[in-house]
């Protein structure tokens, strides 16, 4: 309700409608409204569109309100970015097209890290608005990694032409003995994208269709190994013993939902999904635990019951709307399912709230590539890659390169 102009503070009108916030905020921010009004410090009305607002009730409330000088010293720089950002998005919510976004506003990265902060200033509409900037900022990198990977594969193969040309000109009269090595083999490309492969919805999880995603683990919770491409080693005998010991914790009391959640590991690593679906529903019985959850879900998944997988990961979503792991799995049981734009779309969410995911990623690129859009699934493996690197997670960097090279071919 206040602007800065040459670093001094005046009154503002504040629409309402710039002043609703996700709950349990706005619940806040409309009793603090009332309470201001009913003393007055602000005051209600109509603008001549007919639009309602707040505004302070007096000038002078500006000057000898040592408080809100202080808040104004120290918040100067997000007052200012808040009088670009809330027009700005705003005009976005009228108009919802992508040329009103801020993917290539600088302030976006700022913008980024103050969403996820715990002194979150943004409003329902400035946040919808700039989860909707990252994520276009996403799709935008990864169409850029295209062009640039197509024209680099187009300056390569002509290269390749033009000295199996000086090649066949300079050995004609030895052309049937010395192609064999002095030609170069370039990969064919299709002029038509594949079609999307059919997949069973009672097909087991493939070892290579999926790959190893982990969700959070609490503590004393051992880490899951599903969807793994990179070969762990796990004994099923040493399996059997964490059974026996999660056994005897749970004799001496049988409420500890993370000796559930092992045991039940224990069982899927087994491939005993059964009893694993079992111990993740106990743990569940006493309480509602996420990554009891995601780990049935999982298990579900591997016995091709998607839509039980799924809604699993929708009431882990539930408990935490930011989780990734859960944005993630449930992209990979639509994509099962051939509901490729669900798939998509939940790996762009996942992105959203972790832009450094390769896992994401990863499965946006098996998807793509499921599509046939060879050119945006190499992208995505290319910037899986890139994170999978700067994590030290060689194995991982090694298979989304695999990939690359398996649709380079």
């Amino acid at each position: 309700m206040i602007a800065v102009s040459d670093g001094k503070l005046s009154r503002r009108r504040v629409p309402l409608s710039e002043l609703q916030y996700s709950e349990p905020a706005n619940i806040q921010v409309q009793e603090v409204i009332q309470r201001f009004c009913e003393v007055g410090l602000l005051v209600r009305g109509q603008n001549n569109e007919g639009q309602a607002y707040v505004e302070l009730a007096d000038d002078a409330l500006l000057q000898g309100w040592q408080k809100l000088l202080e808040w104004k010293q120290k918040n100067q720089e997000s007052l200012i970015l808040q009088r670009r950002l809330t027009p700005a998005a705003m005009a976005w919510k009228k108009h919802p097209k992508a040329k009103y976004l801020w993917n290539a506003d600088p302030c976006l990265d700022l913008l980024r890290q103050i969403l996820n902060s715990d002194h979150n200033w943004l409003n329902q509409v400035e946040t919808e608005f700039v989860q909707q900037s990252v994520v276009q900022k996403r799709k935008n990198f990864v169409l850029r990694g295209s062009f640039i990977f197509g024209f680099s594969l187009l300056g390569i193969i002509a290269i390749v032409v033009q000295r199996e040309s000086l090649t066949a000109q300079s050995c004609n009269s030895q052309q049937s003995h010395s192609s064999d090595r002095l030609s170069v083999v370039t990969p064919q490309i299709s002029p038509t994208p594949c079609p999307p492969v059919l997949v069973s919805t009672t097909t087991t999880v493939s070892t290579q269709q999926h790959r190893q995603i982990k969700p959070p683990v609490p503590v004393a919770i051992a880490t899951e190994d599903f969807y793994t491409r990179v070969k762990e080693k796990t004994n099923k005998g040493d399996q059997a013993k964490v059974i026996q010991n999660y056994n005897r914790v749970i004799s001496k009391n049988p409420r500890n939902i993370n000796a559930y959640i092992n045991r039940g590991i224990a069982y899927y690593r087994q491939g005993k999904y059964d009893q694993a679906i079992t111990n993740y529903t106990q743990a569940i019985g006493i309480s509602k635990n996420i990554h009891a959850y995601i780990n049935r879900g999982i298990a579900y998944h591997r016995q091709g019951k998607y839509d039980l997988a799924i809604a699993d990961y929708n009431q882990a979503l539930s408990i935490n709307s930011k989780s990734v792991d859960a944005y993630i799995n449930r992209g990979i049981a639509y994509r099962r399912q051939g509901k490729y734009k669900l798939a998509i779309a939940d790996y762009h969410r996942a992105i959203s709230i972790d832009d450094n995911n390769g896992d994401a990623y990863y499965a946006l690129g098996l998807t793509y590539a499921q599509l046939g859009n060879q050119q945006a699934a190499i992208a995505s493996y290319h910037l899986a890659a890139n994170f999978y690197q700067q994590k030290g997670k060689t194995d991982y960097q090694n298979s989304a390169l695999m990939r690359i090279k398996e649709l380079q071919q």
